[in-house]
């Protein structure tokens, strides 16, 4: 019944079509800014279904998604099956021997050594060799640079067109380069909470909780909402 409790405590997100403003529960510690569409597009992407907009419009609050999950997974709660952290943790731990064999890869293993000075790069390297969906690096200072460099840019280009100025347009392209470059270049650094490999296993086995429990992952309740709320 917890997660019952949780639909006195504020919604979630809305109809992708309404988009309505709605106050939303910290309780999962989501932002209060949380793009609804966003939201559903996540859950459809983590558990391999699709969401209507009448489903979408429907789930109010986190238990509600949480009955909507419950329902689209039933057939398979209580079949027996893998843990879906396990299943996370040994594709991780095949692909990251190949990255550095000489590493002895337990749950308490720290990432931070092997993914070395590029995070982005290694968990691009990760992704290609699990195929499952990661979670996404912090950016740095580069890539908030060059964020900024591109939104001057576009500012730019709007004075640029409205004044008729030339040496503005130049200078706009010149500052979407620069700031298109330095995304690019972004390092990144280890997302929140994802110090260990042990770490690393839990958010992708939410991240990729369809496709687990397709090649064999149990669907347990307690799990389904800690995939939930990971999501």
């Amino acid at each position: 019944e917890q997660h019952r409790a949780f639909r006195l405590r504020g919604t979630v997100f809305t109809s992708r079509n309404k988009l309505e403003e709605r106050a939303m529960s910290n309780t999962l510690g989501l932002d209060d800014d949380l793009d609804p569409v966003e939201a559903v597009v996540n859950l459809e992407k983590a558990f391999a279904l699709k969401i209507s907009d009448a489903e979408a419009s429907a789930c109010r609050t986190v238990g509600d998604i949480y009955d909507l999950l419950q329902a689209r997974f039933a057939v398979r709660i209580g079949e027996p099956g893998a843990c879906m952290t396990s299943m996370a943790f040994y594709r991780l731990r095949r692909s990251l021997r190949l990255v550095s064999p000489g590493t002895v890869w337990r749950p308490d293993t720290e990432l931070a050594p092997v993914a070395g000075g590029n995070v982005r790069a290694f968990f691009v390297e990760l992704r290609r060799n699990t195929g499952l969906q990661l979670p996404q690096p912090r950016g740095s200072w580069l890539g908030g640079v060059g964020g900024v460099l591109a939104l001057l840019a576009v500012l730019a280009a709007a004075i640029a067109a409205l004044k008729s100025l030339p040496i503005v347009a130049l200078a706009s392209a010149a500052l979407l380069v620069a700031g298109v470059l330095l995304i690019r270049l972004d390092p990144g650094g280890l997302p929140e909470g994802c110090v260990t490999l042990g770490d690393l296993a839990l958010k992708v086995g939410a991240l990729n909780y369809g496709t687990l429990v397709g090649d064999g992952g149990a669907v347990r309740p307690k799990d389904l909402w800690d995939a939930m709320a990971e999501v």
